[in-house]
């Protein structure tokens, strides 16, 4: 698997009747696969996942996976469903973690997950999160998951999550409001969830990056919410605009 450095939370477009536009979600996932970002979220909350059918899900998924390369894909998982659906589909799964009650609620769910696989942890889904402690647990049960994008988190939280999982594990912060903070402190780089990098891969764009923007692998900071690229997505509707 590439070790991901920049994730970005991508659209589903949709026609006027509620179906997904086929043809701007393959013209879409075009365009982001030729660009320099490194891996893309599919049906997450910006791509309105919570809400949408396993039916929707499955099959934006599907388009993404026939057009991206499936290392650079996370499927974000909000039903069962969604978890054999990513696994049809050859691609690592993000399971958001939903209305666990405690601790035990929680290694259980953990313990049952592929070994590649992500978590998403947000406390507006579940009262229980993954935090420092339970991270440290399941390190030492042998049930950690690869990574996760952990949300509503301080930089102090950033540097124990950093701790507890050891260098291994694949940690995103959910906040982009302080990004080079947030690297030094462990994370691995930042995932949007105002919709900024949904501009920077909704493209007309050059497929390579200026070179200060690009992530080499071995920058201390790589993430960039302010390309020149222009949007071409009505974000309120998630259609495409031109």
């Amino acid at each position: 698997m590439t070790v991901a450095r920049v994730m970005v939370p991508v659209l589903t477009l949709m026609n006027a009747n509620g179906s997904v536009d086929e043809g701007a979600c393959s013209a879409y996932a075009e365009r982001a696969g030729a660009t320099w970002l490194d891996l893309f979220l599919v049906s997450g909350t910006i791509g309105g996942g919570e809400s949408s059918t396993p039916t929707v899900r499955r099959r934006v998924l599907e388009l993404w996976a026939a057009r991206v390369p499936k290392d650079r894909l996370l499927a974000c998982v909000w039903a069962p469903d969604d978890l054999a659906h990513a696994a049809d589909c050859g691609v690592r799964p993000i399971v958001v973690l939903r209305d666990l009650a405690d601790a035990a609620a929680m290694h259980s769910v953990l313990a049952e997950l592929p070994a590649d696989a992500f978590v998403y942890s947000h406390p507006n889904y579940t009262p229980t999160t993954f935090t420092p402690a339970v991270a440290e647990t399941a390190r030492r049960a042998g049930m950690q998951p690869a990574g996760g994008k952990i949300c509503k988190v301080s930089l102090d939280d950033v540097r124990d999550l950093r701790a507890a999982t050891g260098d291994g594990f694949q940690l995103y912060d959910g906040r982009c409001r302080h990004v080079a903070e947030s690297v030094r402190a462990g994370a691995a780089l930042m995932c949007d969830e105002r919709g900024v990098p949904c501009h920077l891969v909704c493209a007309q764009a050059e497929a390579d990056a200026p070179t200060e923007h690009r992530s080499t692998g071995d920058d201390g900071l790589a993430v960039v919410v302010d390309l020149p690229i222009a949007p071409v997505i009505d974000l309120s509707t998630r259609r495409r605009i031109a």
